[in-house]
């Protein structure tokens, strides 16, 4: 360096002699482990092959393992329903397996005689039926009455409370009100 310099940077001889010594070291030292670390590369290359890695094959594309899938997804699905039918198939019973019932012997004569009902007998079956009365609550509808009594909804039935009650409008209820109900 310059002297000029020297003075400028406010820098001594000695700090300069230093740097210019740290400096060679640097270049030197650099220059070592430049080599060595060519030699361990080269090393590595020299190992890795000895390794015996070989390329890998190409990979086959995605479609191929789909249609193979599909296709043995397929075969799968045939065998498991032969299989199903076969065996439903064999654990239904055949008409020649059914042994047939045999029939209660009324008369040994095998001939059945039917009594017509009297029309005595059909006003009495009538005359037996009652019917019930409702008293309509709060929240009450003609259907919710009717599959109260009945068990489920049929318009028949809405109908026929209708008539009992003589009802001209089935959603005119209030409460309080008696209902009959034919339960027949």
């Amino acid at each position: 360096m310059k002297s000029t310099t020297l003075r400028r940077s406010n820098i001594t001889r000695e700090k300069v002699a230093m740097m210019e010594a740290l400096d060679r070291y640097n270049k030197r030292h650099q220059d070592e482990t430049f080599y060595k670390t060519q030699n361990k590369t080269h090393e590595l290359d020299v190992l890795w092959q000895s390794f015996g890695v070989k390329p890998q094959k190409n990979e086959k594309a995605p479609q191929v393992y789909f249609v193979t899938g599909l296709v043995v997804g397929a075969i799968i699905t045939l065998l498991i329903t032969t299989i199903l039918s076969l065996l439903i198939n064999i654990s239904t019973p055949k008409e020649a397996d059914v042994v047939p019932v045999k029939k209660a012997n009324v008369e040994k004569s095998g001939k059945f005689s039917f009594v017509p009902a009297d029309s005595t007998a059909a006003k009495d079956v009538t005359m037996n039926v009652t019917n019930e009365s409702y008293t309509v609550q709060d929240g009450d509808t003609l259907e919710s009455i009717v599959i109260r009594f009945y068990g489920s909804f049929d318009l028949a039935k809405v109908k026929a409370i209708q008539e009992a009650n003589m009802m001209e409008n089935p959603n005119a209820l209030s409460i309080g009100q008696k209902l009959v109900i034919p339960m027949n």
